[in-house]
């Protein structure tokens, strides 16, 4: 005839058991969603920052354009203010660029090849081809790395 403790441990226990199991998993899963979300957070603001360094990029090359056809004429502090941005700029392309394998998606590192091989291939003697090379190629990668944004981020 089993005593009084071991009736009550033959209902604790198996009770007890399921409970640090159960409450084991659930700390489990919330730690992995935890990290998920902090991964996609990182992920969206390479994604951010990146973009908006291309559109920086692309509104050089729009208002470089601007003044070579002559629609405007900027004094020499609005030039090197513009050339002083354009190099902060670059700089903080080369550093998000360095970053971005980790965050960023095999298609938007392909993106981001593509943009940097059509700036290259810009690149000649005509200032005018040079700029309206450069102005196309920051058009063409920010359409497609937001495009590649939204789908590795899951969001319209």
């Amino acid at each position: 005839m089993p005593t009084f403790l071991d009736a009550i441990a033959q209902v604790l226990l198996p009770g007890m058991a399921i409970a640090v199991l159960s409450a084991w998993i659930t700390v489990r899963l919330a730690i992995r969603r935890f990290h998920q979300e902090r991964w996609w957070d990182k992920k969206e603001a390479a994604y951010s920052n990146l973009l908006e360094v291309l559109h920086r990029f692309k509104r050089y090359a729009s208002q470089h354009y601007g003044r070579e056809l002559g629609h405007h004429n900027p004094s020499d502090e609005d030039k090197a203010a513009l050339e002083a941005e354009w190099q902060k700029t670059n700089r903080e392309y080369e550093r998000l660029r360095d970053l971005a394998s980790l965050h960023l998606s095999e298609d938007a590192m392909s993106i981001l090849n593509e943009y940097e091989k059509k700036k290259r291939e810009a690149q000649n003697e005509d200032l005018f081809q040079w700029i309206e090379g450069d102005l196309a190629a920051a058009t063409d990668c920010l359409e497609k790395l937001k495009r590649a944004a939204k789908e590795d981020l899951k969001v319209r």
